[in-house]
Formats: structure tokens, C-alpha cells, sequence
């Protein structure tokens, strides 16, 4: 226990879930480098193309980041012309957040774009491999969602939306 202390590998931490979640994490870094882009980026357009338009609070809700960080990324993709951003005519204080016809397209192409990787990405795995996979990765989704119903932000943004 000492040994693996001085290491910086946590005794109580299974190495195989521990190689799991990496090798995932992995999966999404090998894709959002070969395309170039930013993350934050990516889920914003595709979080407003999924709802249409939102509130910004409604968004940073969901994304989980500070008000600043939200602020800064949504005035480069204003700039860059991904997205438009204007006071609502019930409430001033609030902005709304909406796809623009550039951000529709780019929106767009990265998702063509997703579905060709993931397609090559897991051209490796026969049919069969590919829906053991996600039973087994749903297995553990509907586990972790019985012990932390509060970790599912798609609940949460489901409750946000039930009250506009």
C-alpha cells in the first residue's frame, strides 16, 4: 500500500476501471484532435442545435463551467459568426443564445463528420462486439444513474426546460 502511495496510484482505485475510463477518455482526445477543434466549442453549437434557443444561465447550467469562461467562449464563436446572441423581449436581463445559418452548417458537418469517425473508429468490432459494448456501457450508465440520479445533466437540463 505504501508502494503504491509513492506512485500516485490510490490503493482503493480497481486498475482496470481506472485503464477503462482512460482508454475512453482517450477515444474522445484521438477525435477532437484529428478534427482540430475545441470541445467547448463543439458542445455549445451542439447543445444549440439540439434545445434551439436558450438562455445563456440555461446553458452554463448545463455545461457546468463558470459565467466567465461561458462568456468568453460565446463572444470568440459571436465573432467567428457560429452564433447569435440577443436580450430576451420577456425578461432583459436574460440573453438568448441561438445557432446562426454559419453555425448551422458547421454544426452540421461536424456531426457528418462524428458519424464517419465513429463508424471507422469502431469498423474493428463486428456487429455483435459493437452491441455487447453498449449493453455493457449502458449497464454501467443506468448503475451510476440509480447511486447518483444528480450527475445527469440531461435530467437536470430536461427539469430546467420544464419550467420555461
Amino acid at each position: 500500500m505504501k508502494e503504491e502511495k509513492e506512485r500516485g496510484v490510490h490503493p482503493c482505485i480497481d486498475e482496470q476501471a481506472h485503464r477503462l475510463i482512460h482508454e475512453i477518455r482517450m477515444y474522445a482526445d484521438i477525435l477532437n484532435d484529428r478534427r482540430g477543434q475545441r470541445p467547448a466549442q463543439n458542445r455549445v453549437l451542439f447543445l444549440l442545435h439540439r434545445y434551439g434557443a436558450i438562455t445563456q444561465k440555461q446553458l452554463q447550467q448545463h455545461m457546468q463551467i463558470q459565467q466567465g469562461s461561458l462568456s468568453e467562449l460565446l463572444g470568440k464563436m459571436e465573432a467567428s459568426g457560429l452564433i447569435t446572441r440577443s436580450r430576451d423581449s420577456k425578461d432583459k436581463r436574460q440573453v438568448i443564445l441561438q445557432l446562426s445559418e454559419k453555425g448551422i452548417a458547421v454544426e452540421h458537418a461536424n456531426h457528418d463528420q462524428v458519424m464517419a469517425e465513429n463508424n471507422e473508429m469502431f469498423s474493428v468490432l463486428s456487429k455483435q462486439e459493437q452491441k455487447e459494448l453498449e449493453r455493457m456501457l449502458n449497464a454501467l450508465i443506468i448503475d451510476w444513474k440509480e447511486k447518483h440520479p444528480d450527475a445527469f445533466p440531461e435530467d437536470h437540463w430536461q427539469t430546467l426546460f420544464s419550467k420555461i
